[in-house]
C-alpha cells in the first residue's frame, strides 16, 4: 500500500511544482495602475499652440470632441531646431621632419570628419592636389618615404620621362612605386586582359608587369611640376626607413618631402 502511495506522490510532484511556480510568477507581476497615465493628444492645443495633457477616458478625448478641437486648432508651430554644436579649436604645432607633410595630410583627412572643428596649424600647412584628375592615359609623380629613401621620382626631360631616381633596381621597365601612378578608366576598359598580378611576378616587378600591358615609358604623363614635388607618401605608423638615402645629395633637383 505504501509503495502505491509513494508512486502516485512522485507522479504528481512535478505537476505540483509547476503549479506553484506559475502562481509565484503571477503574484510577482505589477498590478495595473488604477489611474490612467496622462498623454499628449496630437489634436488638442492650448494657448500659443502648447499641447495639453489629457487623461484617457476624459470627455475631451472622445471622437466628437477630438474632431471639434482639431478643426479649431491653428497651424502647429515648427519644431525647435537643435542647438548648434560648440566649436572645437585644435592647435597643432609642427616641425620639419621627413614625415611632416605625410602626417599632417593624414591628420587633415581625419579632421574633415569632425563637425564644427577649427584647425590651427602652426608653422606649416598641408597642400592638396587633384592632378590625377587630368590623366589622359597613365600619369606619374614622385612618392615620398619609399624604397629606403626620402623620395623616389621619375626623371623628366622636356616633359617626357627618361629615367628613374630610385634606390633599388633603376633598370626596371617602370621603376616606380605602386602609389606613384594613375591610370585612366578608359585605358582599363579598353584593355580588359590587363591584370595586376598578385602571384607570378618577381619581387618589385608588379608595377612594371602591369604597366607594360597598357602603356610605354614614352607615353607617361609627368605630374607634380614635372615630377619635382612630393604630393604622395608611402608611409605607415612607424619610424621611417631611410637606409638607402645617399649621404650627399645626388639628384639634379632639390625636392621638399
Amino acid at each position: 500500500m505504501k509503495s502505491v502511495l509513494f508512486s502516485r506522490f512522485f507522479i504528481l510532484l512535478p505537476w505540483i511544482l509547476i503549479v506553484i511556480i506559475m502562481l509565484d510568477v503571477d503574484t510577482r507581476r505589477p498590478a495595473p495602475s488604477l489611474t490612467p497615465r496622462p498623454y499628449f493628444s496630437p489634436y488638442v492645443a492650448g494657448r500659443g499652440g502648447a499641447r495639453l495633457p489629457l487623461r484617457r477616458g476624459s470627455p475631451d478625448s472622445g471622437p466628437g470632441r477630438g474632431a471639434q478641437k482639431r478643426n479649431q486648432s491653428g497651424p502647429q508651430p515648427p519644431p525647435q531646431p537643435e542647438p548648434p554644436l560648440p566649436t572645437i579649436y585644435a592647435i597643432t604645432p609642427t616641425y620639419s621632419r621627413p614625415v611632416q607633410k605625410a602626417e599632417l595630410t593624414r591628420l587633415a583627412n581625419t579632421f574633415r570628419q569632425v563637425a564644427q572643428l577649427h584647425w590651427i596649424l602652426v608653422e606649416d600647412a598641408a597642400a592638396r592636389s587633384e592632378l590625377m584628375r587630368t590623366t589622359r592615359k597613365v600619369s606619374v609623380w614622385p612618392v615620398g618615404l619609399v624604397g629606403g629613401r626620402r623620395y623616389e621620382r621619375p626623371l623628366v626631360e622636356n616633359g617626357k620621362v627618361v629615367g628613374w631616381y630610385t634606390g633599388w633596381r633603376a633598370d626596371r621597365p617602370f621603376a616606380i612605386d605602386m602609389a606613384g601612378f594613375a591610370v585612366s578608366l578608359q585605358v582599363i576598359l579598353s584593355n580588359p586582359k590587363a591584370v595586376f598580378k598578385r602571384h607570378g611576378s618577381q619581387p618589385g616587378m608588379q608595377e612594371s608587369d602591369f604597366l607594360k600591358q597598357i602603356t610605354t615609358v614614352e607615353e607617361l604623363e609627368p605630374k607634380a611640376n614635372n615630377c619635382t614635388k612630393v604630393l604622395v607618401w608611402h608611409t605607415r605608423t612607424e619610424k621611417v626607413n631611410l637606409a638607402n638615402e645617399p649621404k650627399y645629395h645626388l639628384d639634379t633637383v632639390k625636392i621638399e618631402v
